[in-house]
């Protein structure tokens, strides 16, 4: 009798052992996966093996529109300047056409920032009767570096090119200057390496330089420039001192409120 539950007594205490190493285990490689996973987010990825690089994660209530207006670098930092209103991040690249477009790719939370907004912002920043951006030298000119919105969709292209007749027959950027922008439908992306992302952060003084000496400062210096009258004077609305009647709805636009 005294032999059986000795056995037994053994047999449970095996069985407690067997269950506390198999527990050990399973600690032990939780614990490894989380170490490996947290150095991967330190390490760049560039030395990260493939089965662990983490890549960009997009968030569910999130889109993305694509602008081109010149070299993307001189869009990106007032893309960057409404965060606020729920731009999450932008991207310079170029979009994957005949004449491998330079564009902006802009994410933003379609809850918070219109696209209306978007579209605002970009109008104020390009001269969409140019056929060519203010280019510093020869290999800034051509097709790759016009002013294009590209759209996704039949709700895009109806805004797009609502803003463009107002702002067009506003005539905000000259008396009988026809707009070249185009709206085309969206096409692939291909981001640009990191050292070209942020350049007018990445080198402030550099940024400045180019666009000085581009002439692009001066222009929209000069187009933006403050009235203390209540009429628009050939001048983007929205700075003015005073509220103007926006009778040529330009000032809707360019705040998005329309």
């Amino acid at each position: 009798m005294r032999c059986r539950r000795f056995t037994a007594i053994l047999a449970t205490v095996h069985t407690m052992r067997v269950h506390a190493m198999r527990l050990h285990a399973l600690r032990h490689e939780t614990a490894r996966r989380r170490f490996i996973l947290n150095t991967a987010s330190l390490l760049p990825a560039s030395l990260l093996p493939a089965a662990i690089t983490p890549a960009p994660a997009r968030a569910a209530d999130e889109k993305s529109a694509v602008f081109s207006g010149g070299a993307a670098c001189y869009l990106q930092p007032f893309f960057d300047e409404i965060r606020y209103k729920g731009v999450t991040r932008t991207e310079v690249g170029r979009v994957d056409d005949a004449a491998n477009t330079r564009a902006l790719r802009v994410f933003y939370n379609p809850d918070k920032c219109s696209y209306k907004a978007l579209l605002g912002v970009y109008w104020r920043h390009v001269d969409p009767t140019r056929a060519t951006q203010f280019p510093l030298d020869a290999s800034e000119e051509g097709d790759a570096f016009r002013t294009v919105i590209w759209v996704a969709d039949a709700e895009e292209r109806k805004l797009a090119e609502q803003s463009r007749k107002v702002m067009e027959s506003a005539e905000v950027y000259g008396k009988n200057r026809k707009f070249l922008t185009e709206i085309l439908d969206e096409k692939p992306f291909t981001p640009t390496p990191e050292d070209g992302q942020d350049l007018y952060t990445a080198d402030a003084k550099a940024y400045e330089k180019a666009i000085k000496k581009s002439g692009r400062a001066k222009f929209f210096e000069k187009t933006y420039e403050p009235v203390t009258t209540t009429a628009c004077e050939e001048r983007t609305c929205g700075y003015v001192y005073f509220p103007c009647s926006a009778e040529n709805g330009c000032m809707g636009i360019v705040s998005g409120r329309w």
